[in-house]
């Protein structure tokens, strides 16, 4: 008796993928500014105090682009996940005090809730390093300024040329 032998058909996008494509398409959808400072501290490890500095931002800008970086693609009506990310981010922070690590290990202690919630941010802050690699895989995020749109600089320059027409045809 012969067997028929089919070939293996291979899922196109498993679960894993499909929710890194989510993660990236969040990401994506975040303005420039954020993604530059996220992609700096995720892919190339930079702290906070050392982005405030490259970037000349204050630290609070950096803290707050980070909260939107790891809430991308989350409902914002999910509040618990919310303050444990803002928990995550002010954590990471050169100037938080101990009074704020005093009043996180309260809030984390008052409720379950909110230990697993944290714990799903850390797992988040995770589960962001395979989207943030595609998203800044050409090192856009790397160079000075990479928040200005190209867009933006070619319709400046397409109307500086445009001016000197005109004024270059008046002379």
């Amino acid at each position: 008796m012969t067997r028929l032998l089919l070939p293996l058909e291979h899922p196109t996008a498993t679960a894993e993928h499909a929710a890194e494509d989510a993660l990236l398409h969040a990401l994506k959808r975040l303005p420039r500014r954020v993604q530059q400072v996220f992609l700096l501290n995720r892919l190339d490890q930079l702290d906070f105090a050392t982005l405030s500095a490259r970037l000349d931002l204050p630290l609070s800008s950096i803290e707050r682009h980070m909260n939107q970086a790891l809430q991308a693609g989350r409902s914002r009506l999910d509040v618990l996940a919310s303050v444990a990310g803002q928990w995550y981010v002010r954590l990471q922070s050169p100037h938080v005090t101990a009074c704020e690590r005093i009043d996180f290990r309260r809030w984390l202690d008052a409720d379950p809730a909110n230990l697993q919630a944290f714990h799903d941010t850390e797992l988040r802050w995770r589960s962001l390093l395979a989207p943030a690699r595609q998203l800044g895989q050409d090192g856009w995020y790397r160079q000075g300024r990479a928040a200005l749109s190209l867009g933006g600089c070619s319709i400046a320059m397409g109307l500086g040329v445009a001016a000197l027409l005109l004024f270059g045809f008046w002379a």
